[in-house]
């Protein structure tokens, strides 16, 4: 008797296992599935550019935490657009685009297609295409950077980080100023750092400045109101690869 009812279950495990081997598949399939991309975003245009026929530089701004969402006034708050919004004035246009969340981290993806969709419309200097980024806009500043090296001719990321482990993907022509505060108890300055001598040994053109006593919040304005860094960064060229 053991050994016939021994029989039936390793009869029964056999023919289990052929069924479920007939049944088991595996293909290979395309998504058709199409992402909408409703982005908000602001973008300023010098006074000189309506009267002009030149290609002009741009310069993607990213914000901070706290200014995503779906109100696109909320990113006038600071940063370049509110520069802009008190009357600064800039050689080249600004393109800011709204982090949908409030909580997650920029779809890259969809910043670079509307940035695509920015230089479709707009007289850019291929050429001279910069990402500046605070905070989770300085993360986000690394993510595209790393991600479409082909576009950007430098990065300008301000208390953000990143994976470093993508940096090698990163132009090898292109610039990067890396600004942090060491009072910063947000995002802590090693974050920068590590980017910063990630980069060095890629040999990359790379500098970091970190601002003594300077906490999360102050470092952002530091960085945008000090003309040195708008002279660094217009000298930045990264001729676009032949098609």
């Amino acid at each position: 008797m053991k050994k016939g009812l021994l029989s039936a279950v390793l009869g029964a495990a056999l023919a289990a296992s052929i069924f479920g081997a007939a049944l088991a598949d595996q293909v290979a399939m395309t998504s058709t599935a199409t992402v909408k991309n409703d982005l908000n975003y602001l973008i300023y245009t010098p006074d000189a550019y309506t009267t002009s026929n030149e290609t002009y530089p741009l310069v993607v701004w990213l914000h901070g935490g706290d200014q995503g969402g779906s109100d696109i006034e909320k990113v006038k708050s600071s940063g370049l657009p509110k520069l802009i919004e008190e009357g600064k004035q800039f050689p080249f246009l600004v393109f800011s685009p709204q982090n949908p969340s409030e909580e997650l981290l920029y779809p890259i993806e969809k910043v670079k297609s509307a940035l695509d969709e920015v230089i479709a419309k707009h007289r850019v200097d291929p050429a001279r295409i910069y990402v500046v980024g605070y905070s989770r806009g300085g993360f986000g500043a690394w993510a595209l950077a790393e991600q479409f090296p082909e576009t950007f001719a430098a990065a300008v990321p301000i208390a953000g980080g990143g994976n470093r482990h993508y940096l090698n993907r990163t132009n090898e022509k292109a610039a990067f100023w890396i600004f942090h505060g060491t009072n910063d108890d947000v995002i802590p300055l090693s974050d920068s750092v590590i980017m910063y001598e990630r980069l060095k040994t890629l040999k990359r053109n790379a500098k970091l400045t970190v601002f003594e006593d300077v906490d999360h919040s102050a470092v952002e304005q530091a960085v945008l109101n000090d003309q040195q860094v708008w002279d660094w960064l217009l000298k930045q060229r990264l001729e676009p690869a032949a098609q």
